[in-house]
């Protein structure tokens, strides 16, 4: 059967460039167009004048924002299938075609040529169901608010942090419902001050039913003498009823966004019952029901998969791959490809995972202990096992079940058990795995107070080519005694 490969290059607000060829890449037309039901039968009817019936059409784009959808739709349903090449080839192989030009017409055509040029990696796309979509955008927008939730914090933090120095040390909770009302009502330390103790106590008795931590009024109000004393002359450099008009307005907003995150949250809940009712994904250890509606919104119809290493590739979890001649590199750094939201879920249930499977545990105590790695390597390591274990349950349809290192099932206590007895990593060990950068920091650290001490040299990394050869070597036993 015969194909002509159409590459559009899609347009946010101007018109998409189309430019058709068939299998040996032989031009056959270009033109522009917008998106709407009769523009894309136009488009079509060009494409395939002069073919025969048999003739195949294969649409091809990158992944613009989501102006991809409606050409993705209009292809399922008119039996055409369609093609989305990730941005970073198209733009390796424009490199290719003309190193100094770029614009739409050029970038259509390298769409179109796309399959001839790298055909076993071109892959039809996966359009999810409508439930599964609206999962999928659901998670990405709980991310969002969650973010900008964090944002306002962070802001608010910084605020106080030299408004009045020490106030967020008061609370347990820098953000629960006594300090935000201390924040909305005294972020003014002026103002607070003349309020006193009692007034203090009084709203803070009001804003929760909690018993309230020992002292605190006494606490936040020295905090607010404190500030007063600071800036006892500064009226012309800061205005203290403006900063409290920014704290309210960032209250307000900190409000809003919690009050539509739980929105967003109730929507992801009802639609993770829809798509995954049987919950089987939240049977494996580390994976509860905010990183189960997640991990199974990314991964969609686990079918589409068909093999583990396929996943993990979607994934990013497999190494980078250097081999020439006789020479094989390993060791290398992950790909990290596909969504990071997807990595940083799995590495979140991994590092829990390894606490309670003992298989898991296996694996991160002897990434850890034999080969000499750290943390977060070694949990890495659980990540690409994990994966495989979630790809299995959700095709299966079964709940997870631990088992031992010999793959006999056991009981959660047993598990634990098991863990406790063999797959504990000592202390010295993990102090002795800890980043590189941390160990050279003290490795720096111990020769400049050495050199310091017994040559009066002002050490540092740039100039320490200036040293004398004798005062290295009269302290080099010591230096590598202590870091041997």
């Amino acid at each position: 059967m015969s194909c002509r490969n159409v590459g559009v290059d899609l347009g946010v607000t101007a018109k998409h460039k189309a430019y058709v060829c068939d299998e040996q890449g032989r031009k056959i037309a270009d033109f522009s167009f917008q998106i709407s039901k009769e523009n894309l039968d136009t488009l079509c009817s060009k494409a395939l004048s002069g073919a025969t019936q048999e003739t195949k059409l294969r649409l091809i784009c990158e992944p613009t924002s989501m102006a991809w959808l409606p050409l993705a739709i209009y292809a399922e349903n008119n039996n055409h299938e369609m093609i989305r090449v990730k941005s970073h080839k198209t733009h390796d192989l424009r490199k290719f075609f003309s190193r100094n030009k770029k614009n739409d017409k050029l970038d259509a055509k390298i769409l179109a040529t796309m399959p001839t040029v790298d055909e076993q990696t071109v892959e039809e796309i996966h359009l999810p169901n409508a439930k599964m979509f609206a999962l999928e955008r659901f998670n990405r927008q709980k991310d969002r608010i969650t973010q900008d939730i964090a944002s306002i914090k962070n802001r608010l933090s910084s605020l106080f942090h030299w408004v009045m120095p020490g106030l967020l040390d008061c609370f347990n909770d820098s953000f629960d419902n006594r300090a935000i009302m201390f924040y909305r009502r005294f972020s003014n330390p002026l103002k607070a001050k003349k309020s006193g103790i009692n007034r203090i106590r009084k709203v803070l008795d009001k804003a929760c039913r909690q018993s309230m931590k020992p002292n605190l009024p006494e606490e936040l109000y020295s905090v607010v003498c404190n500030a007063c004393e600071l800036y006892s002359k500064s009226s012309e450099h800061v205005d203290f009823d403006e900063i409290q008009c920014e704290v309210q307005i960032e209250l307000q907003l900190l409000e809003m966004l919690k009050k539509t995150l739980s929105e967003v949250e109730e929507r992801v809940e009802s639609l993770y019952k829809d798509v995954h009712p049987e919950k089987h994904i939240e049977t494996i250890k580390g994976i509860g029901k905010n990183l189960g509606a997640s991990i199974v919104g990314i991964i969609g119809d686990p079918n589409r998969f068909s093999s583990q290493d396929n996943l993990r590739s979607f994934a990013g979890l497999i190494p980078k791959q250097n081999d020439s001649g006789e020479s094989n590199k390993k060791g290398l750094h992950l790909t990290q490809e596909g969504p990071s939201r997807f990595r940083r879920d799995l590495f979140l249930a991994a590092d829990t995972a390894r606490q309670w499977d003992p298989q898991l545990s296996k694996i991160y105590y002897e990434d850890m202990v034999l080969k000499g790695h750290h943390h977060f390597h070694a949990v890495c390591a659980v990540m690409s096992h994990l994966i495989n274990r979630i790809l299995c349950v959700m095709k299966e349809k079964r709940p997870y079940e631990l088992r031992d290192t010999d793959g006999k099932p056991v009981t959660a206590k047993q598990a634990k058990q098991i863990i406790k007895e063999h797959f504990v990593v000592p202390e010295e060990i993990r102090e002795r795995t800890r980043s590189k950068r941390s160990c050279r920091n003290k490795k720096e650290e111990y020769t400049r107070n050495l050199f310091k001490r017994q040559s009066n040299i002002h050490w540092t990394p740039q100039n320490s080519y200036n040293i004398p050869p004798s005062t290295i070597i009269q302290n080099f036993e010591k230096f590598a005694k202590v870091f041997s």
